[in-house]
């Protein structure tokens, strides 16, 4: 009768935490078809027992002192082999060690009107799917937090009416390797409006200056995926200065803009341009208040609305 051998595997860390909050796992992992996946940069002792007398561990030694804890040298598979005292044969168990996290991506089976690295903008009521790949010990759980809430165990999000969604999404695997965090904005109204970072003009004039343009190419590319979306463009002025005049500049900057994505290859017909002068504050710094050069440079900007596809 062939005995039948069990290998035993003891992690120096057997639990662990990470940043946000749940409980690791122990590290090990055993799939349905019984192959064994281990954390690849947790240390390690190995055990052989009878299968039925797992209590009757033995470690697994070698004739370097040091190797015990063991550490694997890389990802992928590794045998641990070892000669069996009972039946003097050598033994070998197939183990794959993991250190690579998943991978998390977002995607929109409908309702996308256009999309940056890290903003997106869909219809009211679009679901998004949250997929995690691992080529390893596989996916364990997906948690996805909104707008700075507690982070859930789930996969699907449903983007209500109107609002603009901070997203947070990561993936722990089967041996506890924890993926990046995918972090980006979703925008759910069709006339959401978007500030255009790092837009600049030279002083009382239209004229865009050149680290403006980083912003304004990524929006036309952006324009151009997406053929479809029709955009207002809005500009904004501080409150000092005479309203006429800052409400005059204001309209020139919106069409300077315009112009500079029509000259990247945007029909003028997708593009509208208006501007507000300082009629529009998003903060307290309105005529008559003194203001701190923050407070007004916020009220200075640019945005645009998606308009109404026809």
């Amino acid at each position: 009768m062939i005995k039948k051998i069990a290998l035993q595997i003891i992690l120096l860390t057997v639990i662990s935490k990470f940043a946000l909050g749940q409980d690791n796992v122990a590290g090990i992992y055993v799939d349905s078809l019984g192959q064994v996946y281990v954390q690849a940069n947790m240390p390690a002792y190995f055990f052989l027992a009878p299968d039925d007398k797992k209590e009757s561990r033995v470690l697994i030694t070698s004739k370097d002192p040091k190797s015990n804890p063991m550490y694997f040298d890389g990802n992928g598979i590794h045998y641990i082999k070892t000669l069996d005292a009972e039946t003097n044969k050598m033994v070998s168990f197939k183990i794959i060690a993991d250190g690579i996290a998943p991978k998390v991506s977002i995607h929109f089976k409908e309702g996308l009107y256009m999309k940056s690295p890290k903003k997106y903008i869909i219809e009211e009521g679009s679901k998004a799917e949250v997929v995690a790949k691992d080529n390893l010990s596989g996916v364990r759980a997906i948690y996805v937090s909104i707008d700075n809430s507690n982070f859930v165990n789930t996969n699907t999000i449903l983007f209500g009416n109107g609002a603009d969604y901070h997203v947070r999404a990561f993936a722990i695997d089967n041996v506890g390797n924890i993926s990046d965090t995918l972090e980006f904005r979703a925008l759910t109204s069709i006339n959401s409006i978007v500030k255009l970072n790092n837009i600049y003009y030279d002083t009382n004039s239209s004229k865009l200056r050149p680290e403006s343009k980083i912003e304004l190419n990524e929006l036309a590319q952006v324009l151009a995926e997406f053929p479809k979306v029709r955009i207002e463009l809005r500009a904004h002025t501080d409150c000092r200065g005479d309203a006429v005049y800052n409400l005059i500049l204001s309209e020139k900057r919106a069409e300077a803009v315009a112009n500079y994505l029509v000259y990247k290859g945007i029909d003028r017909n997708r593009l509208t341009s208006k501007g507000f002068g300082d009629t529009s504050p998003i903060n307290e710094c309105v005529k008559g208040i003194i203001c701190p050069e923050e407070k007004h440079q916020e009220n200075r900007r640019v945005e645009f609305k998606i308009l109404p596809i026809k």
